[in-house]
């Protein structure tokens, strides 16, 4: 077998190019233009999503295609977005439908569910989030790209959607909240105690990615691939632990932190400019929710395969940094979510 991986120089793209070469599987990484070649794979295509004659060619000869590229800048605009994440995607699928593609696998996002304030359970049924354009380009762009997606299933394009959790791994630092901030050695985390991270580890979403190559009863679907829901509180402690940082933890006030936000933000359109951030972008990032992933356990057969406290360890020991008492600057939320 043969498989397409866009985003293959990506962190995700890299551990499923990994995974397909463990099986033998035969693996064309699609890179942009000047970002080089990859180590293991099979072979090398430098293109553009924008070109569709690159496009069309990358996807002549194989037997599967793995869609892991996207647009996740903060800066770009919302026509580069709609161009790389929904167009790009469009192109691809369609290219690859016509090119006789047996499996097509398309990542995308939890971040495409609405999440009611006050938490609650998120199946792969739960509507799609209606406000997503308050929250910025990246997350407008993946809803729509997995709506499109699953059209292109019900026109007969043998597409398979996963919507991974909070992606952590080798090779990155762990993310220790949605938001996070240090102030004079203290981390500042916007959340509750009780507030559930949906923590994937990025081997687990390989491991994903290949039963829904393989899986005879995958197309059509989407799928929530999330490891764990931890509540805010026991990961602190575990990513203290294995870590073997130390620092203090205070967990912000959520309302006072959404009323300064809705302040500024009224305040920056006074002013007719964009806010950096908004109301809606605290509630979501703080909105608690549990996600469900027995569709996944029950039509793929998949199970994590990495706990979290290996997980965090196999993490750290790749960043091959000693323990320090002084914490990064500051961790950014991860746009997979």
């Amino acid at each position: 077998m043969k498989a397409l991986v866009t985003g293959a120089n990506g962190f995700l793209g890299r551990r499923i190019v990994r995974r397909l070469l463990a099986e033998g599987v035969a693996v064309r990484a699609f890179v942009r233009p000047g970002h080089g070649g990859l180590d293991g794979a099979t072979e090398c295509f430098e293109g553009d999503l924008g070109d569709d004659a690159a496009v069309t060619a990358a996807v002549t000869g194989v037997d599967w295609v793995v869609h892991a590229a996207a647009r996740v800048d903060t800066k770009g605009t919302w026509e580069a977005f709609a161009e790389a994440n929904i167009r790009g995607t469009r192109r691809i699928i369609r290219a690859a439908h016509s090119a006789g593609v047996r499996r097509f696998v398309h990542i995308s996002s939890l971040g495409v569910y609405a999440v009611p304030h006050g938490g609650v359970t998120i199946t792969e049924d739960s509507p799609y989030e209606s406000e997503s354009s308050t929250r910025g380009h990246y997350s407008r762009s993946k809803l729509a790209a997995d709506r499109l997606a699953l059209r292109e299933a019900e026109r007969g394009a043998p597409v398979v959607v996963l919507r991974p959790g909070l992606l952590y791994g080798p090779g990155k630092r762990p993310p220790l909240a949605r938001q996070s901030f240090t102030v004079a050695g203290v981390r500042l985390l916007l959340a509750s105690p009780a507030y559930t991270l949906p923590m994937t580890y990025v081997d687990n979403v390989a491991d994903a990615v290949l039963l829904a190559l393989t899986c005879p009863d995958a197309v059509g679907h989407a799928f929530t691939v999330v490891d764990e829901n931890v509540r805010q509180r026991e990961y602190v402690a575990t990513y203290r632990r294995i870590s073997g940082e130390r620092w203090r933890s205070l967990f912000l006030p959520v309302g006072l932190v959404a009323l300064a936000a809705l302040v500024l933000e009224r305040s920056m359109r006074l002013a007719r400019r964009r806010s950096p951030v908004t109301y809606y972008q605290v509630r979501r990032a703080t909105d608690s929710a549990w996600y469900d992933c027995s569709r996944a356990q029950r039509v793929l057969g998949w199970t994590p395969a990495v706990s979290l406290p290996e997980g965090l360890r196999q993490s750290f020991e790749s960043l091959q940094e000693p323990p320090s008492g002084t914490p990064p600057a500051a961790l950014a939320a991860s746009p997979a979510v």
